[in-house]
């Protein structure tokens, strides 16, 4: 009875401590490492594309973020040219800027259909929905990863050394 008490009481403290924390991770968002992984869009003129790439955070504060953004991705037209775009990367909540989708990276697949991009960037305000678009940035989309819940593709996000920490209590 009381090692049940005592694991009881330990469960409710991890419980507690987590629940308290975790609204402060969640405001950090994307703040941290990002994976994604891409999947094909509805329609996309390359069904059989894939894709995956890291959007890494460095420290700072808006508007002087830092981050390196990598991506990778096969299958697609070959000696096109493509943009890996985000919505939402500039601008206050609310704003035009906030749902209108910028570019992060470019780059033209090899014959094979493969290609990647990287890149430095200052200022990111939201990853919650990145692209791949063939021909510039009003191109169509062809690939996607999104936070939101069935997709298409992912972004989960990991804290890193440079991620906000919460406050002390």
């Amino acid at each position: 009875m009381r090692k049940t008490m005592k694991r009881g009481a330990i469960a409710l403290l991890f419980f507690v401590a987590f629940a308290s924390i975790s609204p402060l991770l969640a405001s950090a968002g994307h703040e941290s490492t990002n994976a994604l992984v891409f999947a094909p869009v509805d329609a996309s003129p390359s069904p059989r594309a894939a894709g995956e790439g890291k959007i890494e955070f460095h420290g700072g504060s808006e508007p002087k973020t830092r981050w390196t953004v990598t991506f990778t991705f096969t299958d697609l037209q070959p000696a096109t040219m493509y943009m890996v775009v985000v919505r939402g990367r500039f601008g206050a909540d609310e704003s035009p800027e906030a749902t209108a989708f910028t570019t992060l990276c470019r780059f033209r697949t090899d014959t094979a259909g493969a290609g990647g991009c990287w890149d430095y960037l200052v200022e990111l305000r939201r990853v919650g929905v990145v692209q791949l678009r063939a021909n510039g940035e009003d191109g169509a989309p062809v690939l996607q990863a999104t936070r939101e819940a069935g997709g298409p593709g992912s972004i989960t996000s990991v804290p890193n050394r440079f991620s906000p920490r919460p406050p002390r209590r």
